[in-house]
């Protein structure tokens, strides 16, 4: 079996890439990512919410700041995002509560660890983390 697969990625060396996730290549969540209804959309604490949670789960690899400056983020694969990017910023909430729920490679799921309306929160904080000049 071992050799099987060391020969498939011997000859499709593409492969590899799709078998390891968090490669590196740009993470997008899929279409219906967008669609989804945000719960938090009119509440005027959602951002203060988001913030507790970011300063108790998400810095370390994030950076207090979200540029991806954390203390963990130099022993990681793939270097974390930096959220207030306009890569990021332009995604919809539906799509980042989507990758906080859903996670990929080093960045784990957070289904089971925060509570759905907690992942919206998160979505709703990394807004202001937007960069001024953007």
């Amino acid at each position: 079996m071992v050799c099987q697969l060391t020969l498939l990625l011997l000859l499709f060396p593409g492969l590899a890439f799709q078998l390891l996730p968090g490669n590196g290549e740009p993470w997008k969540a899929p279409p219906e990512a967008d669609a989804l209804v945000d719960p938090l959309a009119n509440d005027p604490k959602a951002v203060q919410k988001g913030q507790k949670i970011f300063t108790s789960l998400c810095w370390t690899c994030h950076g207090m700041s979200g540029k991806g400056d954390g203390p963990n983020a130099e022993a990681l694969k793939v270097h974390p995002a930096d959220l207030g990017s306009a890569s990021v910023q332009a995604q919809t909430n539906g799509a980042i509560y989507w990758k906080i729920t859903h996670g990929r490679g080093e960045m784990a799921s957070y289904e089971q660890v925060i509570s759905r309306e907690q992942r919206w929160a998160v979505a709703h904080y990394l807004r202001s983390l937007k960069h001024a000049a953007e």
